[in-house]
């Protein structure tokens, strides 16, 4: 499998302003901000900000629902003074966008550079494990499951905000595969060989519908990529079986599987949030 690339670049300006400009929401958008704060999701990405984030830290920026409102109320935060000196390493374009709204510090992620903490949306999350699967979602632009992957894996600490239905066991639906574009075909008939009778193997349109052989525009990642969603028709028994599984096969470069060891989710729920972990104790507590 292909090596995460070195270097992160987003077509953003980073300004290291610390004077920023306050705009008086419209009514609609402070209806709509009400609104999400009474959410379980707005509730798990405050409590990830006022728990783990820091003065002084640099921290990656994820890219969801939940990474947003955190994004925003951390913006909030360092606005009333309540954090300082923050730096931002965003793990896509969107989450760059909506961070420098919110007045973050923006950079780029060196070989050299520390994350301290950083904290991101799932697909899916397994029970226990805390493996997880990113990318479901169409990419856009210059979005990129590499990049994501590779601020995630370089943090000291690592949170993952997930609705409780989303955490559970014998996880289902697609997993989504990166692969050489030149010789995609061959790669894609030897992983439908490999999970023969559990699961179906369609490329990626850019537009349209999906189908097996993603249409006559088939989605190229920014890095000249082809996604193969990878469709399990059955429970998935381990992710951690599954990656493993993909990444023997020629042409696989990644996958949407994210395995951090240790790191945490804050799993929402209307009746309150639990924070898990995956020690081997599984330490769980609540909120």
């Amino acid at each position: 499998m292909a090596s995460a690339i070195p270097h992160l670049h987003f077509p953003v300006t980073w300004k290291s302003n610390p004077r920023i400009r306050k705009r008086k929401p419209a009514t609609a958008t402070a209806t709509a901000c009400s609104l999400s704060e009474a959410s379980p999701l707005f509730r798990a990405a405050k409590h990830t900000v006022d728990t783990f984030v820091k003065s002084g830290m640099v921290i990656g920026l994820g890219s969801g629902q939940a990474s947003g409102m955190a994004i925003e109320y951390l913006g909030r935060q360092l606005r009333a003074g309540a954090l300082k000196d923050l730096v931002g390493i965003p793990t896509s374009v969107v989450s760059a966008s909506e961070a420098a709204k919110a007045g973050i510090p923006l950079g780029e992620y060196e070989n050299s550079s520390q994350i301290d903490f950083a904290f991101d949306d799932v697909d899916i999350i397994e029970e226990g494990t805390l493996i997880s699967v990113i990318g479901r979602r169409r990419l856009q632009g210059e979005e990129s499951i590499i990049q994501e992957k590779l601020v995630l894996s370089i943090a000291d600490q690592l949170v993952f905000m997930v609705k409780e239905d989303l955490y559970k066991c014998g996880l289902e639906g697609s997993i989504p595969v990166l692969v050489e574009s030149l010789n995609w075909l061959e790669t894609a008939e030897e992983i439908d060989d490999l999970f023969l009778g559990d699961a179906e193997v369609w490329r990626r349109p850019s537009v349209g519908h999906a189908g097996p052989l993603g249409g006559d525009f088939p989605l190229v990642t920014t890095e000249g990529h082809n996604v193969l969603d990878v469709i399990f028709t059955s429970p998935i028994a381990s992710l951690a079986e599954v990656a493993n599984s993909l990444e023997k096969v020629d042409g696989v470069v990644d996958h949407g599987v994210v395995s951090k060891f240790p790191c945490k989710a804050i799993v929402a729920s209307e009746s309150g949030l639990s924070i898990v972990d995956n020690v081997p104790t599984n330490t769980v507590g609540g909120v």
